[in-house]
């Protein structure tokens, strides 16, 4: 989901200076352990988010003060605070942000990464003397001559580590996941809707066109109105796309987990009761599909938060879908 945020520096214009700024190493409990990038503009305006807090306030007034000095910075945020009488964070950790004008040629790199559809990653070094930003392509298949390279292009996560006079940071970023949604009525709707929020991309399935329209769904990549059969005759889906079964009946449903569970993707959600689903993953079973096949299928869907209301349902979905993604 981090595809949104670099799409917005390989647009960026350039119509104002801003600085970028990147959470380079963190230890404890801090706000954002993800190593987030954020673009301040000289205007005072944001682009991401570091974490927030009195944090990204004094980030924020870093970077501005990098703008009018053109210079480089690695500054350091402690959350070790005891005292609440005065500022400071309370989480407990400690988080230092490289802070650097935001130039074409900065931007140049990320022009290189556009390519959403494939999986990458890249080397983000602050030399410690210097105060310089460098930034370095990894490829991902192959032998690597440094072992440790070798081990992260394998362990596929972002992680910060010191070497020799360097802060260095490997950031690894895979396709951006699809929540394909089959069924597109309350649930499917609040869901789309929440996964919007979450810069998660969706399409959606129903067999009524009305159900499918632009207006119910304003943000999907793509809308099927066809019968269950053709949705499943022309859908290709990847691994590490996500699919939502909300239909309005259990035949749907399970001629839909039924495929579903046929191609390779891993996390399938069903709307139903633990009842229901008893019932179909029984039939499931006298099919031959087994108990390692059924675990993809997650459901009831969601996390359990006694939720009633439709908005309470999706936000246990979608409670569920990060869960699922950041694991």
């Amino acid at each position: 989901m981090e595809k949104h945020f670099y799409k917005k520096l390989i647009e960026f214009d350039f119509n104002e200076s801003c600085a970028l700024c990147t959470v380079m190493e963190w230890k404890g409990s801090v706000p954002r352990k993800d190593y987030p990038m954020m673009l301040v503009c000289k205007s005072g305006e944001t682009v991401g988010t570091i974490g927030g807090g009195t944090m990204e306030k004094e980030v924020i007034e870093r970077a501005l003060d990098a703008l009018n000095s053109n210079q480089t910075s690695l500054d350091p945020f402690d959350f070790t605070n005891n005292d609440l009488s005065k500022d400071g964070g309370l989480c407990g950790g400690t988080v230092q942000v490289a802070v650097e004008p935001f130039t074409r040629e900065v931007q140049s790199f990320f022009n290189q990464i556009n390519d959403f559809n494939t999986e990458q990653s890249w080397l983000t070094t602050f030399h410690l003397s210097s105060k310089e930003i460098s930034r370095q392509n990894i490829k991902n298949s192959g032998q690597h001559e440094d072992p440790f390279i070798q081990e992260l292009t394998q362990i596929r996560k972002n992680k910060s580590f010191h070497f020799d006079d360097c802060i260095q940071l490997f950031r690894f970023i895979s396709p951006n996941p699809i929540l394909h949604i089959f069924g597109g009525g309350h649930v499917g709707k609040a869901v789309a809707e929440m996964a919007h929020y979450i810069e998660l991309d969706i399409t959606i399935h129903d067999d009524r066109k009305s159900f499918v329209s632009l207006e119910r769904f304003p943000y999907a990549l793509n809308r099927s109105f066809q019968e269950v059969d053709m949705h499943m005759g022309g859908l290709k889906l990847q691994s590490t796309d996500l699919a939502l079964v909300a239909t309005r009946g259990h035949h749907h449903d399970l001629t839909l987990i039924r495929w579903l569970l046929k191609s390779d993707i891993r996390w399938i959600g069903l709307v139903s009761s633990k009842r229901k689903w008893k019932l179909l993953a029984e039939g499931l079973l006298d099919e031959g599909f087994t108990n390692t096949d059924l675990s993809r299928v997650y459901a009831p869907v969601g996390i359990y938060i006694h939720a009633q209301t439709v908005p309470e349902i999706a936000v246990s979905i979608i409670g569920g879908i990060i869960k699922y993604l950041r694991n």
